[in-house]
């Protein structure tokens, strides 16, 4: 069973957000949502999640064309972009957060940079999104079924949007299971609501 987010997680989302690597890709791997997000938030990376991305070695059906697309995506400069950190940034973050844990270098590397940006963070690992709320307060950190639900109840997404969401997800993720209940429960209560505003 799936918890429903807070109301605030669907009502808004920060207009920059520095972006993980496995959000990176939950995004791009539906182009519905992505055509959904573009024009209305941005996304920065950081230098080691543009590595992580588009240098790391990936093996997967998936990969070629995901990097494609975020190289693309990268090359309009217009919706995704990478943002530098100096070793300082990380320093900070360390000292302010204390132990990170099992925290991937991506989502570390993300974090710090909404910190120093001070903008949104987006994550769908739970612990990061636990540290980040931590770090920057609830009003900052966002998931990828976050800012479907974002898009829903702004009415940038229909009904009919979210089963091609949900399907491209879960190819994606084959290996370590989708995001399709999240996206479904946020999706639920972005229309309730949209209903209860009326």
């Amino acid at each position: 069973m799936v918890d429903a987010p807070r109301d605030g997680a669907v009502q808004s989302f920060p207009p920059i957000a520095a972006i993980d690597t496995c959000a990176v890709w939950n995004i791009l791997s539906s182009r519905t949502l992505t055509t959904a997000a573009r024009g209305r938030c941005h996304f920065v990376l950081a230098e080691y999640v543009r590595y992580e991305c588009l240098v790391k070695p990936w093996n997967s059906p998936e990969s070629a064309a995901l990097r494609t697309r975020l190289s693309d995506e990268l090359a309009s400069g217009k919706h995704f972009a990478v943002h530098s950190l100096a070793i300082d940034d990380l320093r900070e973050l360390v000292a302010n957060v204390g132990k990170l844990g099992r925290f991937h270098r991506g989502e570390l590397a993300a974090l710090a940079l909404a910190r120093k940006l001070y903008s949104g963070f987006l994550t769908d690992d739970r612990i990061a999104r636990k540290v980040g709320e931590n770090a920057l307060g609830l009003d900052r950190v966002r998931t990828t079924p976050h800012l479907v639900g974002w898009l829903v109840y702004g009415g940038h997404l229909t009904d009919g949007d979210i089963p091609t969401i949900i399907t491209d997800n879960a190819a994606l993720n084959k290996r370590y299971g989708s995001l399709g209940d999240f996206v479904q429960v946020c999706y639920q209560h972005a229309m309730g609501l949209k209903l209860r505003v009326r």
